[in-house]
């Protein structure tokens, strides 16, 4: 089960993040962000049960909450 808002410790609430897993075509539990480790490409990224394709740099991090990706080069950071 993901954790809500008010399941997060002091210190994992100030951290900007405290795990990444890379994503995997299952669906995971929600992220507080992406990074796209591999080159730069058209990425989809589910994000509130709607499948939405994005176009992201490599080496870049974005504050999207997504639960799943088409590529294993996302990695998706709580």
């Amino acid at each position: 089960m993901a954790k809500g808002i008010q399941d997060y410790t002091p210190q994992e609430s100030v951290a900007p993040y405290i795990k990444a897993v890379v994503a995997t075509a299952s669906t995971q539990d929600p992220c507080r962000a992406v990074h796209m480790k591999g080159t730069a490409a058209d990425v989809t990224l589910t994000v509130g049960d709607v499948d939405v394709v994005f176009h992201l740099l490599k080496g870049h991090t974005y504050q999207i909450c997504a639960t799943k990706s088409n590529s294993t080069s996302v990695v998706l950071l709580y």
